[in-house]
């Protein structure tokens, strides 16, 4: 089965695995791992493997995506599965191990394609895939953590808090940074001429940032952690926080009023994009013990992965139905699926933010 064929099950599967996470979240009927397995192992992270194997031949100019490619969203799929069930049962270490080795074995095969793609491509590469690069780094390193939680038992809870943040802020966070600063001029039907210098400028500033957050919050480092990681974590959502913020800028300066139209996909991706910024404002009340990590992982969920996916699977789900030449069909499809798109961000934003707030 060719990749491209798999993403409209696998965004059917990540809506309803954040629907069902946010759910059990809120409702509080399931520890919080579990929930957010259900959310990211068995939604966002095959969904997004999907999603580079889709874009990496454009962004490489080279051809389309072949049998190969629908290996990394399966093994990341399987992986995702027995994480839950570990966390659905006994909390098996060599279960979870088993899913973090075959969610590894998937992002390692992704990224060692893409690496060869770009070096037989002709031209500049497109700055998008650097960002690609690094959040396939991130979720390598916070895979690495849980196989090394079982080696270093005193250890554990750091090696968590890495793992937690260097999976949201770094593999999904950036990869939705990068692909964002495409996918919402597209939406719009308005060419951003400024979206490839932020691209080149800002991707070592915010994996910095993550990696400064995710050591820095994992308490891994000696000494006490109020003096040695809370300032590393603190100063990672500051350079985190301004390439949002200039992003966030220069969509207000480019596009205007149209980034707040009722309908489509654009303004529930800049709720996502502010759900996002907000959240790492939150984290950082979060990381001076005065707000909870259930709220926050809600939060998370609802307030930028939810109006995340939901926008970007509104935009792309007619070309991955129906690849080729755009016609009447995928206009009248994401005209369907857009409908109140803005008003649903607002509200998943807003919610998501509530129920953060202790």
């Amino acid at each position: 089965m060719p990749a491209f064929t798999l993403l409209p099950l696998l965004a059917v599967s990540a809506l309803l695995a954040l629907a069902t996470a946010a759910v059990m979240l809120i409702a509080g009927q399931a520890v919080p791992q579990l929930a957010a397995h259900i959310a990211f192992g068995l939604g966002v992270l095959p969904l997004i493997l999907g999603a580079m194997s889709y874009f990496i031949p454009v962004l490489t100019r080279s051809a389309g995506p072949g049998w190969a490619a629908s290996a990394p969203p399966l093994l990341a799929w399987s992986g995702g599965l027995l994480a839950v069930l570990a966390f659905a049962t006994d909390f098996s270490a060599d279960t979870l191990a088993l899913g973090a080795a075959l969610g590894g074995l998937g992002a390692l095969s992704l990224m060692i394609w893409t690496l060869a793609r770009a070096r037989r491509m002709f031209g500049p590469r497109h700055r998008g895939l650097d960002w690609y690069l690094a959040a396939l780094g991130f979720l390598l390193l916070a895979l690495l953590a849980v196989l090394a939680m079982p080696m270093f038992p005193a250890q554990r809870g750091g090696l968590r808090l890495f793992h937690l943040h260097a999976n949201l802020l770094g593999f999904v966070g950036l990869t939705a940074l990068g692909t964002l600063q495409v996918l919402l001029p597209t939406c719009l039907g308005q060419p951003d001429p400024d979206a490839a210098l932020r691209l080149r400028q800002d991707v070592k500033w915010a994996a910095l940032g993550v990696l400064l957050i995710s050591v820095g919050a994992s308490s891994l480092l000696p000494g006490s952690p109020s003096v040695t990681g809370a300032p590393l974590a603190l100063l990672g959502a500051l350079l985190y926080a301004i390439v949002l913020l200039r992003m966030l800028r220069a969509w207000r300066s480019r596009f205007g009023r149209a980034l707040l139209q009722i309908h489509g996909a654009a303004a529930s991706l800049v709720a996502a994009a502010a759900g996002l910024l907000g959240l790492l404002l939150l984290g950082a009340l979060h990381g001076f013990g005065t707000m909870p990590a259930r709220p926050a992982i809600a939060g998370f969920v609802i307030a930028f992965l939810l109006p995340l996916v939901s926008g970007a699977v509104a935009q792309l789900l007619p070309v991955w139905l129906w690849p080729g030449v755009q016609g009447e069909q995928h206009r009248v499809l994401r005209s369907r699926l857009g409908r109140w798109g803005g008003v649903r961000g607002v509200i998943l934003l807003l919610l998501g933010l509530i129920v953060t707030i202790p």
